[in-house]
């Protein structure tokens, strides 16, 4: 899947595609890197291994909309039952959050 993306989206058209799309799957699947499903990859790695990044610190709005957004979620997940948020451009909004309960005194 993430071959298909990659190749059908960011490398659309790419005449390299195909050896580019290697080269990240191979880097991003490389358990010396990720180790774990929640490890951060800088974007100097990213771009080390062949991922177009558009830095958002060069893009003052594009900061700050983004940090907005993140500190919202944790807010959320931090003050809320909720463990998981999903919302698309529509404002659509999928929500996970555990059954809390009260201990027995």
């Amino acid at each position: 899947m993430v071959r298909e993306w990659l190749a059908t989206g960011m490398f659309s058209g790419d005449a390299d595609a195909k050896e580019k799309v290697r080269r990240i799957v191979n880097g991003l699947g490389d358990h010396a890197l990720t180790k774990s499903h929640d490890r951060h990859i800088s974007a100097d790695k990213c771009e080390e291994i062949g991922l177009k990044v558009e830095r958002m610190e060069r893009d003052r709005k594009l900061q700050d909309t983004i940090l907005m957004i993140h500190h919202a979620c944790i807010h959320t997940l931090s003050s809320t039952p909720a463990l998981k948020l999903i919302e698309n451009h529509d404002g659509k909004a999928y929500i996970i959050s555990v059954k809390q309960t009260t201990a027995a005194r």
